[in-house]
């Protein structure tokens, strides 16, 4: 009884090949198949890494965890500062990759979920390395310098502009405030008040990087600080720590505890 059934599967695959419904192809898109899904599958990992470290490295530049020691003023500003453009894009790119190794025998000889977590985790780790291992500050020293003119929306200037925080290098030091720049010309007032908090000994120059809490007046180019702090001086696209040896701004005598 099997062996007819075997000669009637035979005849009805031939009359199919004969009617042309079943083609065959040749073995060189077999071959290219597998090597699109693998260079599929190389770059979007590849992408991943990147725009992962580009989140870690963005948290970095913008000092976003820095806002944090502000105590439960800075959570906001944290949450608003976090790169999560860079993180859904990498996350993107993984999820992408995921479904490409979907299709591999690799994922069906340990369980998918396992072969997807250690990815992930490789991914991050990767990433990780590359934000501390100063490649992105070397990039990002090119691109203030005029070159790489492609990567400057993944490398531009530390600054920032948020709805209750603001980080930015002052452009000029009055009595009463800084005007400081946030973005190509784009600057802003930031205003002292009786009530800004100032960290002890605090000095304002010309150059310097600061992390600024507090709130908007009616005019968009007026910000009240709440509270400050020197994120740190540039010099040549480079962050320096800051001198010592030069006099204060004159400001509200209020410090932080």
């Amino acid at each position: 009884m099997s062996q007819y059934k075997k000669i009637d599967l035979k005849a009805k695959v031939m009359k199919k090949i004969r009617d042309g419904k079943i083609n065959f192809r040749s073995r060189y898109i077999f071959l290219a198949k597998k090597l699109g899904l693998g260079g599929g599958l190389t770059l979007s990992l590849i992408l991943a890494v990147l725009f992962l470290n580009l989140t870690f490295f963005g948290v970095k530049a913008t000092g976003s965890l820095e806002f944090l020691s502000f105590g439960t003023k800075g959570i906001l500003a944290f949450l608003e500062s976090f790169p999560y453009h860079w993180i859904l894009i990498g996350l993107a790119f993984f999820v992408f990759a995921s479904i490409i190794l979907s299709r591999y025998d690799i994922s069906y000889k340990r369980p998918f979920r396992v072969v997807l977590a250690i990815l992930l985790l490789s991914v991050f780790v990767v990433g990780a390395i590359i934000s501390v291992s100063g490649v992105n500050e070397a990039i990002e020293d090119r691109v203030n310098q005029g070159h790489f003119p492609l990567m400057r929306p993944f490398y531009r200037r530390m600054h920032g502009m948020w709805r209750n925080a603001l980080l930015g290098e002052v452009a000029e030091v009055k009595s009463d405030g800084l005007m400081v720049e946030i973005a190509q010309e784009k600057t802003v007032f930031i205003k002292f008040t009786e009530n800004t908090l100032f960290p002890a000994e605090s000095v304002f120059n010309k150059g310097d990087y600061i992390r600024v809490l507090g709130k908007w007046e009616e005019e968009e180019e007026v910000f009240n600080a709440q509270v400050l702090q020197i994120a740190g001086q540039r010099r040549q696209g480079m962050m320096e720590p800051r001198r010592r040896n030069q006099a204060p701004v004159p400001r509200p005598m209020r410090t932080l505890p």
